[in-house]
């Protein structure tokens, strides 16, 4: 699961991020698309990343449920021929 959550921070910062720039030529000052700086824009990512894996981790559980009542539910009629 942690895996997942990085590359999911991962994603998320290199579409976030990727229109970072200096404000001005001398300092370490930046900012990002949307107005956000830097360090907003990692936070933000990392919330993304989060909301990401709850709905993966979601489809995940729902997809089981529908293949394990599927199974059973073949199991069940094959049981009653």
């Amino acid at each position: 699961m942690l895996p997942l959550l990085f590359v999911n921070w991962f994603v998320a910062v290199s579409i976030m991020g990727r229109d970072c720039g200096s404000v001005y030529e001398g300092g370490n000052i930046t900012e990002c698309a949307g107005g956000l700086s830097e360090e907003e824009t990692l936070a933000a990512s990392a919330l993304v990343a989060l909301l990401v894996l709850v709905v993966q981790m979601a489809l995940v559980v729902l997809a089981s449920r529908s293949i394990r009542s599927r199974s059973r539910s073949r199991s069940r009629s094959r049981s009653r021929s």
